[in-house]
């Protein structure tokens, strides 16, 4: 979209709108990509790709797939650590053979617990950094929204035929969507794992990580001594002792029931809470792929 009117306008430079600009441009579709900073909560320290989910193990729906995707968009720009250790009791994997029969996930049982070589982590700032540097943007915040015309910070009007929104939980109240906010944390850790492990709360590089406390509203507080020690203690019980601290990284995710919808003059790419790396490269594809 050149100047004032017309084409796409892509919103949002984190992971969501780093796959479809990615996407939009293997398409050869032209757009402008706007975006008040690269990454937001998108910029944790260290990013899980897992498609097995919580304390229950909850397989995500299309996780094979998924996860094949955000291997090779990601890997064209960063390392990708492969495989992750996941504990589970020998009375339970029965059970678990019955839920991962037909997935399409590869796996194995190693040790104490399932192992699937095909899930990774990553350093996400790099990968947003150079794809914001490669496909280029404006710097700016969007303050209004109405179908057909965009009202920027800096007082620029646009009039793009086309909005997708792939901002989180920052911008979300301009386009008017709706959805549960959660307090994101990870503690950088004085020790590193090549290989992730994870129950209920994961280890990898040099990051622990989780989330589970809502908030009224977008902020960022400061992290509650309950939280930190939610996360120490679910470390102690994956390694037998709680690892040394040396700081802390705040985020706030945004969450909803789906992550893509129609919104007013365009569509919504936003709200996959924890599952965004996983699955924001399947799911931009698929909407760039849908635009013709």
């Amino acid at each position: 979209m050149a100047g004032s009117a017309g084409g796409i306008l892509l919103v949002g430079a984190g992971v969501a709108g780093a796959a479809l600009a990615l996407a939009l441009k293997e398409r050869g579709l032209s757009f402008l990509w706007v975006a008040e900073g690269v990454g937001e909560a998108s910029r944790v320290p260290v990013a899980l790709v897992n498609p097995v989910r919580g304390k229950r193990g909850v397989l995500v729906p299309e996780g094979g797939e998924a996860l094949e995707a955000a291997r090779e968009l990601y890997g064209r720009y960063v390392p990708l650590h492969l495989g992750l250790l996941r504990p589970v009791p020998e009375g339970e994997r029965e059970a678990w053979e019955r839920r991962l029969a037909g997935s399409g996930l590869r796996y194995l049982w190693r040790g104490e617990g399932l192992y699937l070589p095909g899930a990774f982590w990553l350093e996400p700032r790099p990968f947003l950094e150079r794809v914001w540097a490669e496909l280029g943007g404006v710097r700016d915040r969007v303050v209004a929204y109405a179908p057909g015309e965009v009202v920027l910070e800096g007082g620029r009007r646009l009039r793009p035929e086309l909005v997708l929104y792939a901002g989180g939980a920052r911008g979300a109240g301009v386009f008017s969507l709706e959805g549960r906010f959660v307090a994101g944390l990870e503690l950088l850790l004085l020790e590193y794992r090549e290989e992730a492990l994870s129950y209920r709360v994961f280890l990898a590089g040099a990051a622990l990580g989780g989330s589970y406390l809502d908030l009224p509203g977008y902020e960022e507080p400061p992290p509650a001594e309950g939280e930190v020690a939610w996360l120490l203690e679910g470390a102690e019980s994956l390694l037998g002792y709680r690892p040394r601290v040396a700081g802390v990284w705040r985020g706030v995710r945004f969450r909803r029931a789906s992550p893509l919808s129609p919104i007013p003059g365009g569509h919504a790419l936003t709200g996959f809470g924890s599952t965004g790396f996983l699955l924001a490269p399947l799911w931009a594809r698929r909407l760039v792929q849908a635009l013709g």
